[in-house]
């Protein structure tokens, strides 16, 4: 059968349910977006910039599953590619469609705008060479080999991909074999997975103390509901990675918290430091997932459950999907279920009335634990809003969205965007610092303009505050211009109506929360908090983080 290659391509996107793709126009790519324009299954979604349209789709891909952004050749693509590095470093599958020059000019080198003037297009390529896991420039005699290669990678590996689309061929026809079908994931071995899954049953029944390591992977793959019959079957502690804060349930019987090294609850740190067998899904050890390498997990208790293998006692087992290897525990053992295990308790803290006091992160945060409920998008940024709910105990349903190991401040605004288009019936709510919003800031104009109605909370502590606690306090280089935050979003939509804010005590809180909840429109509440009010864990997190980067030659933080 005969199609476009655009035609494909967006055939192709819409078998991974993307029914939105953001971008910023520019020459290369308009005939593309052309195509999208008068296609009614997939909405192109402008962005103020290339860094916030590919932020834009990771968050999208978290909830969707999947996400794609187009560019425009070299400025674009450069512009984009902190944010394809982000969602390789956090496993978000992230399609990049880059229009570039038309096909003849690329192939006799010709001198052109948006790249060096050097005849070369290869330098594009060669960087995001670096940061997906596939890459292709599509041409007639390729196109309906190569696209669906492509796109399918970043659904099976979980990463981003980049696909260059020249400008002169998006209207071509080409013949593909037959209708367009969705990737698949990969099957077991089917002999490889008998194996697998006989000896890790063995090491089940032998082990003591065994316990579950959650990360991304659980989530990415859809395998929480595996996961946890799995640990209820065999009776076995589960723990997250904060990288994967709230993919368990924390209700969840068994679950014992979330674990980063020594800044875990106490409990749960002995309990990993003498475990005889951590099923490890996916996981990481991260300088700052770990609390600075401080975990203690027993060499030879390991397990390392990756997406399609699995390590155990120094044997290897290949071509292993992890969701069958789950299924043929559950169908493999026939001895009576474990007892069920105990619920972590979730003591709460009595709040304190609501007063002309000035706020602090420790009634504000309070206060939040108790405003989030059950199914929320919660997106939040590092720095103290990262800490602070990284130690809260979240209701079932809530999703969280954060980019604890890349790190880019000002992701989340952007991100926001890409959760609230792919589970519009949630409600979805922004943590973000006075720093890392001015670095993304326009992008609220984008949520105004498509009429989006989050709740943001603009945490202002006046500058860096993570920053002042590793290391310049009173520094200049941590300082950022003072905005009166809660008047930019009339500033960037004119038509818009949002309710903002801007609040001091818990009194005028307690007013504002009440407004956000009623409100049909966006919500902007800008917190002002004292600029070196922090959660104590990120106190010690700062400690260490200066002590790890300077090591003896540690400068002393100036006075």
């Amino acid at each position: 059968m005969k199609i476009t290659i655009g035609q494909f391509i967006l055939q192709q996107l819409r078998t991974l349910n993307i029914e939105h793709i953001y971008g910023v126009p520019g020459d290369y790519n308009l005939s593309l977006l052309e195509m999208i324009e008068h296609d009614d299954s997939v909405q192109f979604v402008g962005n103020c910039n290339e860094l916030n349209a590919s932020y834009a789709a990771d968050g999208y891909a978290r909830l969707n599953g999947a996400g794609a952004l187009i560019t425009t050749y070299g400025v674009g693509d450069l512009a984009a590619l902190s944010g394809i590095a982000g969602a390789y470093a956090e496993s978000s599958p992230v399609i990049c469609l880059a229009g570039t020059p038309p096909l003849h000019a690329m192939k006799d080198h010709a001198l052109l705008h948006h790249s060096l003037a050097d005849g070369n297009f290869d330098n594009v390529m060669n960087c995001f060479k670096q940061f997906t896991v596939a890459q292709a420039l599509i041409t007639p005699e390729n196109a309906a080999r190569e696209i669906p290669r492509v796109i399918a990678a970043a659904w099976t590996e979980k990463k981003p991909v980049y696909l260059q689309l020249p400008s002169d061929i998006c209207e071509v026809q080409i013949d593909i074999a037959g209708p367009v079908a969705a990737p698949q994931l990969p099957a077991s071995d089917p002999h490889n997975l008998q194996l697998a899954a006989k000896a890790l049953l063995q090491r089940l029944r032998s082990a003591k103390h065994p316990l579950m390591l959650v990360d991304q992977m659980v989530d990415r793959y859809q395998l929480q509901q595996l996961t946890i019959a799995v640990a209820q079957r065999f009776g076995i502690a589960l723990t997250n990675m904060p990288t994967a804060k709230c993919i368990i349930p924390e209700t969840t019987a068994g679950w014992m918290g979330g674990y980063s090294g020594n800044l875990s609850r106490p409990e749960l740190f002995e309990l990993m430091a003498k475990s005889d067998c951590v099923l490890s899904f996916g996981v990481r050890l991260v300088d700052s997932t770990t609390g600075y390498f401080s975990h203690q997990i027993p060499a030879a208790a390991q397990v390392d459950i990756q997406p399609y293998s699995l390590k155990l006692d120094n044997t290897a087992y290949p071509a292993v999907a992890t969701a069958d290897l789950l299924q043929a525990l559950l169908d493999a053992d026939d001895r009576p279920h474990a007892a069920p295990m105990a619920t972590l308790p979730n003591p709460h803290a009595q709040l304190a009335a609501p007063s002309d006091a000035p706020l602090d992160q420790a009634y504000f945060w309070q206060r939040m634990s108790r405003f989030i409920r059950e199914d929320d998008v919660l997106v939040v940024e590092n720095g103290t809003s990262g800490a602070a709910v990284g130690g809260m105990r979240m209701p079932d349903g809530v999703k969280v969205v954060n980019q604890p190991i890349w790190g880019s401040i000002g992701y989340t605004l952007p991100a926001l965007l890409g959760t609230l288009m792919a589970a519009p019936q949630r409600r979805h709510m922004l943590f973000i610092g006075d720093g890392s919003f001015q670095l993304t800031a326009q992008e609220v104009s984008t949520l105004l303009r498509y009429e989006q109605k989050p709740i943001i909370f603009l945490i202002n502590n006046d500058g860096y505050t993570i920053e002042r606690y590793i290391l310049g306090e009173n520094s200049s280089y941590n300082d950022i211009g003072p905005w009166d935050y809660a008047k930019l979003p009339a500033v960037l939509n004119t038509q818009a109506r949002p309710f903002c804010a801007a609040v001091e005590t818990s009194q005028q809180l307690e007013i504002a929360l009440e407004h956000a909840s009623r409100q049909e429109t966006l919500a902007f509440i800008e917190v002002k908090l004292p600029m070196m009010d922090t959660p104590p864990v990120m106190k010690e997190f700062c400690n260490r983080c200066n002590s790890f980067n300077f090591g003896l030659t540690n400068p002393r933080r100036s006075a």
